[in-house]
């Protein structure tokens, strides 16, 4: 028997120090809504009543999206594990980074150079990566006046938030250039890709840093935006699980994963622009220390 229950968990939302979004997507998050869907709160496979595992999703799209793209991998996790799950994100990245090192997930799908982080320093092991790559976009109005990245100096550009991985890719872009952050080029943390969008047709922005898998997950119609730059890809994002699983059931649990991936799970992925699960390479891992290199010393009060 399996029993399905919606968890709503509230918490006040610590405001970005940004512009404030005045779209409705930011009043959606301003309800301080934290749990995001949710657990079967009897085992899949015993019935037994027992507390969820709590899979943390990064809050990188708002909480209604996140919900309806990843609760079907969420219930897949419990039926694998035969065990209740809970699907939960924070209302920004800090805070889902400060609840991974704490130990509060025992899942996360998180951004790429972050799981890297998860996996050297807070006891997660690696699972599964989706085989499409990510590919950070930055985009501009149809009718922006500017053809080039040299001409956004002295612009804002909207981001996610401020941790996101595009960002960092963004922040090693434009120092590439000469620029300084916040002096020849702003970047202005939104809370969600869709408030980035909503930024840039409100003309709050010059441009707006995405991917060609959040532009997919929103459904985003090709004539909202122009692609000015296509910065390098990375890995894309990364499912870990908390060594306290036991390598046994880690291990299982990646390849029912990656299995599912490719057979019943691909309308799920399809929906996501991942493609099937894949392992994560060594060689993934090691493309990752650039940017593990960049939130550190972004952390420690660097440029």
């Amino acid at each position: 028997m399996r029993q399905n229950t919606i968890l709503n968990t509230f918490c006040p939302y610590f405001a970005m120090p940004t512009l404030t979004p005045s779209v409705p997507y930011a009043r959606e998050r301003r309800q301080f809504l934290l749990a995001l869907a949710a657990a079967a709160m009897l085992s899949p496979q015993t019935g037994r009543s027992e507390a969820p595992l709590i899979f943390g999703v990064v809050p990188y799209l708002t909480a209604r999206r996140l919900a309806q793209l990843y609760e079907p991998i969420r219930a897949e996790i419990a039926n694998i594990l035969g065990q209740p799950v809970a699907l939960e994100s924070a209302p920004d990245y800090p805070l889902h980074f400060a609840r991974t090192a704490a130990g509060h997930y025992a899942l996360i799908a998180t951004s790429p150079y972050f799981g890297l982080i998860a996996k050297e320093r807070h006891g997660f092991v690696g699972l599964a990566q989706p085989s499409a790559p990510l590919e950070p976009l930055l985009i501009v109005a149809p009718d922006s006046p500017f053809q080039q990245l040299s001409d956004l100096r002295g612009q804002k550009v909207a981001t996610s938030d401020a941790w996101a991985n595009l960002t960092l890719t963004a922040r090693q872009t434009f120092r590439a250039l000469g620029w300084r952050i916040g002096n020849e080029i702003k970047l202005i943390a939104t809370g969600s890709h869709a408030n980035s969008l909503a930024h840039l047709d409100q003309g709050q922005v010059a441009a707006a840093v995405v991917s060609v898998t959040t532009l997919k997950q929103l459904n985003v119609p090709a004539d909202r935006y122009r692609i000015l730059y296509r910065f390098p890809p990375s890995p894309g994002l990364l499912y870990l699980a908390h060594e306290r699983l036991g390598n046994k059931r880690i291990a299982e649990l990646a390849s029912a994963l990656i299995a599912w991936s490719a057979g019943a799970g691909q309308p799920v992925f399809a929906a996501l622009g991942h493609g099937a699960l894949k392992t994560i390479t060594e060689n993934d891992w090691r493309a990752l220390e650039p940017f593990v290199a960049e939130y550190d010393a972004l952390a420690q009060g660097g440029e």
